[in-house]
Order: C-alpha cells, then sequence, then structure tokens
C-alpha cells in the first residue's frame, strides 16, 4: 500500500491488529516507520528514545516467551479468572489472549526504548511520557500507511528485567511497549469508540 494513504482515513481506520500473517516485512518499511516516529515532538526536542526493531526468529521467540508468561498471569489467570468481568471487558481480553499466545509469531516486534528511567515526579514524568507516545503513535500511523498492522501494549513491563537483560539494555533505559508488526489479517475499519461529545468539554469541566 502506498504511503499516500489520506491523514483522516489513517486517523479512523487504524485498528489495534494483533492477528498477523507470518510473511516478513521488508527492512525499508521497518526503518520508514521508525524514522516517522522520530519526527514526533519530545520535551526539550531531547529525543531521549530509541527504538529495538527485532527481527531475527529466536529474539522474537524469546521475546513472544516472555510477553506470554506475563499475558497467562495478568490476563488468563487474572482478568478472565475473574467471574465478575463484564462482558465488554471480556470481550477485550480475549482477544488480548491472541497476542500473548503468538507475540512471537509477529514478523517483526519493535520496542520503543527510554534512554533514562521514569522520573518521580508527576509533573517531570508528564512530559517523560509524552515525549514517547506521540513517536509511538506516527509509528502506528505510519504502519497503517505501508498495509501493515501493529497495535500497542505494555504488558510485558510486568517483566521489564527479563525484556531488558533480552535485548541488552543498558541499566539506564526503559521499555516502554512492544509493538508487534506485520501484514494484518483483519481488516482496517473504524475502531469501537464512545461518541466523541461524550468526552469533550467547552471552556471548564461540565460546558
Amino acid at each position: 500500500m502506498s504511503d499516500e494513504l489520506s491523514l483522516r482515513e489513517a486517523l479512523f481506520s487504524t485498528r489495534a491488529m494483533r492477528r498477523l500473517k507470518p510473511d516478513p516485512v521488508s527492512r525499508a518499511d521497518l526503518e520508514f516507520i521508525v524514522e516517522a516516529a522520530t519526527m514526533a515532538a519530545s520535551g526539550g526536542n531531547r529525543q531521549e528514545w530509541a527504538f529495538v526493531v527485532v527481527t531475527d526468529p529466536a529474539q522474537r521467540a524469546q521475546l513472544g516467551a516472555i510477553y506470554g508468561d506475563a499475558g497467562n498471569e495478568i490476563i488468563r489467570d487474572g482478568v478472565l479468572a475473574n467471574p465478575d468481568v463484564d462482558d465488554a471487558t471480556r470481550r477485550v481480553y480475549q482477544n488480548a489472549m491472541h497476542l500473548v499466545e503468538h507475540m512471537g509469531g509477529a514478523p517483526a516486534i519493535i520496542v520503543p526504548v527510554m534512554t533514562r528511567p521514569a522520573p518521580s515526579s508527576a509533573a517531570q514524568a508528564a512530559s517523560y511520557w509524552g515525549s514517547i507516545f506521540p513517536a509511538v503513535q506516527n509509528l502506528l500511523l505510519a504502519a497503517r500507511s505501508r498495509g501493515l498492522g501493529a497495535t500497542l501494549t505494555t504488558i510485558h513491563k510486568f517483566r521489564e528485567a527479563q525484556v531488558r537483560e533480552a535485548l541488552g539494555l543498558p541499566e539506564t533505559a526503559e521499555t516502554i511497549a512492544m509493538i508487534p508488526v506485520g501484514h494484518p489479517l483483519g481488516k482496517w475499519g473504524r475502531p469501537r469508540r464512545a461518541p466523541a461529545s461524550e468526552s469533550m468539554h467547552w471552556d471548564r469541566w461540565g460546558g
């Protein structure tokens, strides 16, 4: 797919794609979506980010095993084992289990990293997180423009030390997300979202 996809179409059709074909993703496409990520704004233009692009089968399998261990504990044995979970939430997490079971099979896994630990101050943390998630969104939209499916997930953070060791990250670095990338099995379409009017306030809360 051409990267000439309109911004409107990309914004309103980029869904979380957890089911991916095993077909490899080209190095050119992976380099493009990471470069798009680096076009995002960051606090003080410090660009304290890095992106570990994992395509080696053994590395992907290792990350998949770590992610699966965390996902089984948090989702399968936690959320889905709770009989009081409402149906809508249960559906979301049942879909998430596909990724828990298949992360290692994604043809590429991109791990956005911040090159310093998250600050404890809430005010400083706002700048810290606000300096990486715009880059992640750029990456997801750039992937969409190339016809590639992807999704943002953070369950691996429950196994942060293991992921850092697997990737050989320095002690000062912190992973932010794990993003499987590949050609999607699902279809593009407008995500299920509540009407924007329900979360929009004019001039002050409740306005």
